[in-house]
C-alpha cells in the first residue's frame, strides 16, 4: 500500500487525474467544435475587418477627391461672385449716371419753363404798364389840346375802315 499512498500523494497522479478530467471534458463538451466555431468567428471578424478597411480606404480616396474638387469649386464660386459683383457695380454706376443726367435735363427744362414764365409775366406787366402810361399820356394830351380829340377819332375810324377792307 505504500505504493498506492506514494502514487496518491505524488504530483504525477494528480496530474494524470487532471489530464483525464480535461480529456473527458473536451470530449463531453465537444471543445474541438467550439474552438473551430470560435476560429471561424475570428476568421470572419478579421475578413469583415479587412473589408471595412478596404471600404474605408475607398471612402477616404473619395473624400480626398471631393476635398480637391471642393477647393476648385470654392475658387470658381468666388471668381463667379467677384465677376457678378463687378458687373452689378458697373450696372449700378451706369444707372446712377443715367438718373443723374435725367435729373439734370429735367432741372434744365424746369428752369427754362420758369424762366419763360417769369419773362412772360414781366412782359405782361410791362405791357400793362406801357398801356397805362400811354393811356395817361393820351388823356393828358387830349386835356391840354382838345383839337387832337377829333383828329384821334378820325384816325381811329380810318384805321378801322382799313382793317375792315383788308378782310
Amino acid at each position: 500500500m505504500e505504493i498506492w499512498t506514494l502514487i496518491v500523494k505524488s504530483n504525477t497522479f494528480n496530474f494524470l487525474i487532471l489530464l483525464g478530467l480535461i480529456i473527458f471534458a473536451i470530449k463531453f463538451f465537444k471543445v474541438g467544435s467550439l474552438i473551430e466555431k470560435a476560429c471561424t468567428k475570428v476568421k470572419e471578424t478579421v475578413e469583415n475587418s479587412d473589408l471595412e478597411k478596404e471600404n474605408s480606404k475607398v471612402e477616404l480616396q473619395k473624400a480626398n477627391e471631393t476635398i480637391k474638387n471642393i477647393a476648385n469649386e470654392v475658387k470658381e464660386i468666388f471668381d463667379n461672385a467677384q465677376k457678378s459683383a463687378e458687373l452689378m457695380g458697373e450696372k449700378i454706376l451706369k444707372d446712377a449716371d443715367l438718373q443723374a443726367k435725367s435729373i439734370e435735363q429735367n432741372a434744365k427744362k424746369v428752369m427754362e419753363f420758369e424762366s419763360k414764365k417769369v419773362a412772360l409775366n414781366l412782359t405782361q406787366k410791362t405791357a400793362l404798364a406801357s398801356l397805362e402810361v400811354a393811356k395817361n399820356h393820351i388823356k393828358n394830351t387830349l386835356k391840354e389840346k382838345p383839337q387832337y380829340h377829333n383828329d384821334f377819332i378820325q384816325k381811329s375810324i380810318d384805321e378801322l375802315d382799313r382793317l375792315k377792307t383788308n378782310e
